[in-house]
């Protein structure tokens, strides 16, 4: 019986059972074949996360004053695809010389406009300069979930544990918004 056709209701289809192509018999005698599952191509769904890091640094000094060094940082992450995951990290500040602070997370497109921001850590290195290796503090903070239009911020306090010396420390509020 293969390459039969069974008739229902105005439409006909291979015996079989294939969903893939229907015949559908018009009373004029034409014969016109249809995909079943033709739909438009439709683009990949993107969001973008933009905010802001705020930063104080402050670098101790075991003579004079302490070097206190404020930032504000833009943020903004474009084309964030379902289904992808974006890692971030960047250095955020430096102070005194001898302080690098780096924040780094994911960003996680799971479902239609939902945004999750995980894995996020905060580094402290202290060392000659601020392009030292030496990492002295570190801190991680919660995950984040992002609804559409939706803002939300994290406070990270970091400081030199390393050395034992909390007066060289960072604190961080980043803010990020789902848009």
């Amino acid at each position: 019986m293969e390459g039969t056709l069974v008739k229902a209701k105005g439409i006909r289809r291979c015996a079989y059972g294939s969903a893939l192509w229907r015949v559908l018999i018009i009373p004029t005698a034409t014969v016109i074949a249809v995909p079943a599952l033709a739909t438009p191509a439709q683009a990949v769904p993107t969001r973008t996360v933009s905010g802001n890091a705020i930063l104080r640094i402050m670098d101790y000094e075991s003579v004079g004053e302490n070097e206190v060094c404020p930032r504000n940082i833009p943020l903004d992450f474009r084309d964030i695809k379902l289904g992808s995951h974006r890692h971030v990290g960047f250095s955020a500040g430096r102070c005194g010389g001898e302080i690098r602070v780096e924040i780094h997370f994911t960003l996680e497109h799971d479902q239609v406009g939902f945004i999750r921001v995980t894995n996020g850590l905060v580094k402290f290195f202290e060392g000659a300069t601020t392009s030292t290796l030496d990492l002295d503090g570190w801190n991680t903070f919660p995950n984040i979930l992002l609804l559409p239009g939706v803002e939300d911020f994290r406070n990270i306090h970091v400081q030199n544990t390393a050395e034992k010396q909390p007066n060289d420390k960072a604190d961080v509020k980043l803010t990020l918004r789902n848009s």
